[in-house]
């Protein structure tokens, strides 16, 4: 699987499902990351930032940051209008491996439905720099669906995550009834 930019068509299909249906799902997704608001986010694969604006919301009241990262200038570009308001957020368009964004200063890394885009081969490289990211004490919390077609087997994530230096903490299965089935992990660096 190579990269594309998204077509235009693509681009609105993708803000109705997740600014229209899928609001109450990313707001349920944050909330349950459980974060205390003083945390410095980095958000992998950001998109159009369905779960952008909701971090974002979360961290202002206890001064934390929220770094969105993207290979996609299409998406950065929609992103970056969508959250002008938010002055804690900062935004990096590019590679996570050759992006500069200093080693061990996030608190979490979230990758939400995200890792099965990347190249297989490529996998294991954008994991290991986004485990380099995080603090010696720092979370990952990672998203995946399940379809055969669109997702990855829940040893793959296992495998690249532990690989990186990572142990998990928490996993889950989950059947939702109006949207993808999908598994859920929390990872300590």
């Amino acid at each position: 699987m190579s990269f594309k930019e998204p077509s235009r068509l693509k681009l609105y299909q993708m803000m109705f499902e997740l600014n229209v249906l899928g609001r109450p799902y990313y707001r349920r997704y944050v909330k349950e990351l459980g974060l205390r608001g003083n945390e410095r986010v980095l958000e992998y694969g950001s998109g159009p930032g369905a779960a952008s604006r909701y971090l974002a919301q979360q961290l202002l009241s206890g001064g934390g940051h929220l770094t969105c990262v993207d290979i996609s200038s299409v998406w950065m570009t929609h992103l970056k209008r969508r959250m002008r308001g938010y002055q804690n957020v900062d935004f990096k368009l590019g590679d996570i491996v050759s992006l500069d964004i200093e080693d061990a200063t996030y608190d979490v890394v979230t990758i939400h439905f995200v890792l099965h885009e990347i190249d297989e081969s490529l996998r294991q490289e954008k994991v290991n720099a986004l485990s380099q990211k995080l603090k010696s004490d720092g979370k990952m919390f990672v998203r995946e669906p399940l379809s055969v077609r669109h997702g990855m087997p829940p040893g793959e994530v296992r495998a690249l995550v532990s690989s990186a230096g990572l142990h998990e903490w928490r996993f889950g299965v989950f059947k939702p009834r109006f949207w993808l089935n999908y598994n859920d992990w929390l990872f300590e660096k």
